[in-house]
């Protein structure tokens, strides 16, 4: 058994990357139950909660919710018209710290990620192109690209639309995302709608604007 040095999640021996976090474990050796234990309370993700919520047409779940694990407000990107997918980023005190700008292109979507004074931090890129026979339930290709738009990171789905690990191009984990959405297309496709994400942060100083962006930029691919 190994366990991941970065989530302490328990995998496979023969597991390549962690089931948990995406980090690769290739080069890891097993270790023993007092080695990841300490692994876990050193490495432990901080935990948030992302759900969608009642906006400015209080019968429509329009507004991204992210919460601590006590159920604080942390941040809310609320969406600012019914016909775009842009989005106002506030704190739990209402105040304006960043937006998140939806661009459609021929072969993806862009979402720009950015702070109060409308300058461009990250932008998370949806493609609309998917192949095969099972191009229709398919998660799409997603990556992150930095304020010079460079790559920076990839989304890997592990299971479904809603489950899924952004990772650093060295293979590190950001962040990862999980949904009850049961099985199916149509269950995946609501899953946002009436349940939460489980947010577990691994890279500490991701901004949390990246994170909701992430979120907005798979889902609004996933309504269409």
């Amino acid at each position: 058994m190994k366990y991941c040095i970065r989530c302490g999640e328990k995998n496979d021996d023969e597991a390549s990357f962690c089931v948990g976090c995406g980090e690769k474990l290739t080069s890891q050796a097993a270790t023993g139950q007092v080695q990841a234990a300490s692994s876990i309370t050193e490495l432990q993700p901080s935990l948030f909660t992302a759900e969608l919520g009642a906006g400015a047409h209080k019968h429509m779940l329009t507004d991204l919710y992210l919460k601590d694990q006590a159920g604080k407000v942390v941040l809310v990107a609320r969406r600012e018209s019914l016909l775009h997918r842009d989005y106002t980023v506030v704190d739990g005190a209402e105040k304006v710290v960043g937006y998140l700008e939806h661009k459609t292109h021929l072969t993806h979507a862009t979402l720009s990620v950015q702070d109060a004074g409308h300058v461009a931090q990250n932008a998370v890129q949806v493609s609309n192109i998917r192949t095969g026979t099972q191009r229709y339930r398919k998660p799409p290709d997603c990556w992150i690209e930095d304020a010079g738009g460079n790559r920076s990171g990839s989304v890997v789905f592990t299971n479904g639309l809603y489950s899924f690990s952004v990772l650093r191009t060295d293979g590190s984990g950001i962040f990862n995302a999980s949904s009850s959405g049961g099985a199916g297309l149509m269950q995946e496709l609501s899953a946002m709608a009436h349940r939460a994400y489980t947010i577990g942060l691994i890279e500490k100083d991701c901004p949390l604007t990246l994170v909701l962006g992430t979120i907005a930029a798979i889902d609004s691919a996933a309504s269409g």
